[in-house]
């Protein structure tokens, strides 16, 4: 095993920006939205036809809804714990295929297919009060220039109008100037199409920060967002200096990069230019004691050390296409989605993060 699982290991078992006071106490919460698309299993086909779970009793805080653009959207209650987050979004997204509404029908968490997006977008909060303004104003700064980051971890949309491309994000590239329109550092507020925004009460949820620019995504990476999210929202809560300052012009470049490579990408940190594994490295090396605390799930770990050699899902949905487009020509697709299925229900019903690339026809790569 290389350093950053190791790193990771060891965790589990033992200047520029004015920050607010917060109560150290107060535990903080992170819920996502995920929209889908579908994969209709007897027709083999990738669609964006609605479904919708027949659960008479979700979990508290549990939401199966419709977006407008996509489809099908599953709603998460906020966490503490991500081995909790992991455990209940495997859990939700399955309670689809078990749908006697619509049979033979599974969502599939991806960032682009064919001509609509799909992202996941996180909240993040005081588990009781939420965020003022002020805290969410802050909060996002001290976010910001790890966005590009972020995006390089998640990036998950390579098929765009049915083709194969050679980006990682489609998503953001073509929909990001529309539905994620870059912040500068203190320029918050609450349009809702903004890639951070300040999300205010509702009948569902307090007030919280939201931060847009991740694609759909299974959920060991939707996890390990939620990951990073954690380590930076506890370390802006214990008053820590932030440890990487950029400026918009290096910051628009960063993301920009990160959305076209994804984990083969090239960010900055400071002034220098790394790759997104030694990115990791020197986030963990800055707060590992709020790296130490957290319970962070093997599947996840396995997600950021796959880091270290460019992999994330959509090295993983792009070579597995290009295989079977290979193999079948213009009958790629049809393959593709029950190779997907199969992946997903794999992945769904408690199977681990190497037995869902299995599943793909892929060797996970080896660190």
């Amino acid at each position: 095993m290389k350093f950053i699982f190791r790193l990771f290991r060891a965790l589990l078992e033992t200047k520029s920006i004015r920050y607010v006071l917060v109560e150290k106490e107060e535990p903080i919460t992170i819920g996502v939205e995920i929209e889908c698309y579908t994969i209709l299993t007897e027709e083999c086909k990738i669609s964006r036809r609605v479904i919708l779970p027949d659960v008479k009793s979700p979990e508290a805080g549990e939401r199966f809804t419709v977006d407008k653009s996509i489809g099908s959207e599953y709603v998460t209650k906020p966490f503490e714990s991500l081995r909790e987050a992991l455990q209940a979004i495997s859990s939700g997204l399955g309670k689809y295929a078990g749908s006697s509404l619509v049979s033979n029908a599974l969502p599939l968490p991806v960032g682009g297919w064919n001509d609509r997006f799909a992202g996941a977008h996180f909240h993040i909060g005081f588990k009781d009060k939420g965020l003022s303004r002020e805290e969410a104003g802050s909060l996002a700064n001290y976010i910001h220039d790890h966005i590009p980051f972020i995006i390089a971890v998640s990036a998950n949309s390579p098929v765009w109008r049915r083709r194969v491309t050679g980006y990682s994000s489609n998503r953001l590239l073509r929909g990001g100037g529309k539905y994620c329109i870059p912040i500068t550092k203190g320029g918050l507020n609450q349009n809702h199409y903004r890639e951070v925004n300040f999300n205010p009460e509702n009948k569902h949820k307090p007030s919280t920060l939201e931060l847009r620019v991740c694609d759909s995504n299974i959920p060991p990476y939707v996890c390990a967002v939620m990951t990073i999210l954690k380590i930076l929202a506890l370390a802006w809560r214990n008053g820590k200096d932030a440890c990487n300052d950029l400026t918009h012009e290096a910051y628009l470049e960063a993301r920009a990069e990160a959305a076209r490579r994804g984990a083969a990408a090239k960010l900055y940190w400071g002034g220098n230019t790394v790759t997104v594994g030694e990115y990791l490295t020197l986030l963990l090396d800055n707060y590992s004691e709020e790296a130490g605390v957290l319970d962070i799930p093997g599947d996840v770990a396995e997600a950021f050390s796959l880091l270290e050699v460019e992999w994330n899902n959509a090295e993983a949905l792009r070579l597995a296409a290009i295989k079977l487009r290979g193999r079948f020509g213009g009958d790629w697709e049809r393959k593709m989605a029950f190779k997907l299925a199969s992946a997903l229900k794999t992945l769904l019903n408690g199977g681990s993060l190497r037995e869902y690339h299995e599943a793909l026809g892929l060797r996970i790569p080896r660190v």
